[in-house]
């Protein structure tokens, strides 16, 4: 058997939002520490560990820029814990020893640094990464040191394909164990429509998002939107603008190496232009809440009739993001964009209810809440098919025999 250590990088919303709702956590042992933010279930948690565990191997979860749980570690296992998060890492790296690290954020962690991992600890037979998210051609040169990726959709799997990196698709999933938290529970109100996400304004990503948000806001349809939207100072766009001219500059001249060491240059790579400033109406402005994350999230879409959906922009014929399982499993109907893959995922007017435009989505919606017999049993039906087939547990077996056929090849 081999050991496995999965490196996260969580979004610093939610380590904002965390750590303001739990100030006290953060001077609890790392064991403490660590269980509750798993609990929090934000994105995969801890669910490859609780998985692979059953099947004998020993794992190691670690969330690289959260704080507090990293200083407690470094506290208690004799290392400075007011080093860089890499220093800390590498640390944790050495004291676990694992054989398979995969890297669920390889836009962070990429190039030059697995490299070095792979070069200074004999140890480690496999480096895995991950995307999900738009990536540009120089950010493809920096995944090749990787064994293989893991991605969400075919759509990634072709565009890796192109620059000869190897990926295997294990699409997000749901957690089963929100829906004992979520029962009877009084936190949030009953909502006709609910969408829980953000707008980016990086290109790739959420124009069209943005587009119809403000149609359907637009039409007066009883409408819940929690999320960001972009930040929209000037200074913001021009350390965008300045972190992307650098690092295109740095790469071009061959101190690349320079990139890899100054994170707010590095993030440079993001873009593939130069960024731009997206406009946002004052209509959605005043309808957008604070975000909600993990086990919040939950309980918020468990309250909603429809749960809206639309894909980032670069997902292009493929459904494959997280709120697809987020919604149906937490009960709710799913009202999603229309995609070439979505009868391999759910039936469309059975499980799930699809549309193909703004004004299509409008009417769906209107007709749904006009029908609450056929809403809910769709939204049974949705529910009924996430927890049959798109399970963590599910997602894990592939990642795992993905590996054991990598060491044994």
């Amino acid at each position: 058997m081999f050991k496995f250590l999965k490196v996260s990088t969580y979004y610093r919303d939610f380590l904002r939002y965390y750590y303001h709702n739990y100030p006290h956590i953060k001077t609890a042992c790392y064991k403490e520490q660590f269980i509750h933010l798993m609990n929090q279930h934000f994105a995969w948690s801890d669910n490859y560990s609780r998985f692979l565990n059953k099947k004998g191997v020993e794992t190691m979860e670690i969330v690289t820029n959260a704080t507090p749980l990293q200083q407690a570690w470094a506290k208690e296992n004799g290392t400075n814990p007011y080093q860089t998060e890499q220093n800390i890492l590498i640390a944790q790296i050495k004291k676990f020893k694992p054989e398979v690290i995969y890297f669920q954020d390889s836009i962070n962690y990429n190039g030059e640094f697995i490299k070095e991992i792979k070069k200074k600890h004999p140890f480690i037979k496999l480096i895995i990464g991950n995307v999900c998210a738009p990536f540009t051609a120089m950010q493809c040169h920096h995944f090749v040191p990787f064994n293989f990726f893991t991605v969400c959709s075919p759509f990634f799997k072709q565009q890796l394909a192109k620059y000869s990196i190897k990926s295997i698709i294990i699409p997000h999933a749901f957690d089963e164990r929100v829906l004992k938290k979520n029962e009877n529970d009084k936190s949030y109100p009953e909502a006709d429509i609910i969408f829980q996400g953000s707008i980016i304004a990086d290109e790739g990503f959420h124009n069209l998002r943005k587009e119809i948000l403000e149609k359907v806001i637009i039409e007066d349809l009883p409408f819940t939107f929690y999320g960001n939207l972009p930040d929209s100072s000037y200074i913001s766009l021009i350390k965008k603008q300045a972190s992307y001219l650098a690092s295109k500059t740095l790469d071009k001249i061959g101190l690349s190496s320079i990139t890899e060491q100054v994170n707010i240059i590095k993030k440079g790579r993001n873009h593939s232009k130069m960024p731009q400033k997206l406009k946002i109406s004052s209509t959605l402005k005043k309808a957008a809440k604070p975000p909600l994350f993990g086990i919040d999230m939950f309980k918020a879409i468990a309250k909603a009739k429809i749960g809206f959906n639309i894909h980032i922009d670069c997902a292009g014929e493929y459904a494959a993001n997280m709120r697809l399982f987020e919604t149906t499993g937490a009960g709710s109907c799913l009202i999603t964009d229309n995609k070439k893959n979505i009868n391999e995922l759910f039936e469309d007017g059975k499980e799930i209810v699809t549309y193909n435009n703004a004004t299509e989505c409008i009417e769906k919606m209107k007709w749904l809440l006009n029908n609450p017999e056929k809403r809910k049993k769709i939204a049974t039906a949705g529910q009924k098919r996430t927890l049959k087939d798109h399970t963590f547990e599910s997602r894990a077996d592939i990642l795992y025999n993905e590996i054991v056929k990598y060491i044994n090849q």
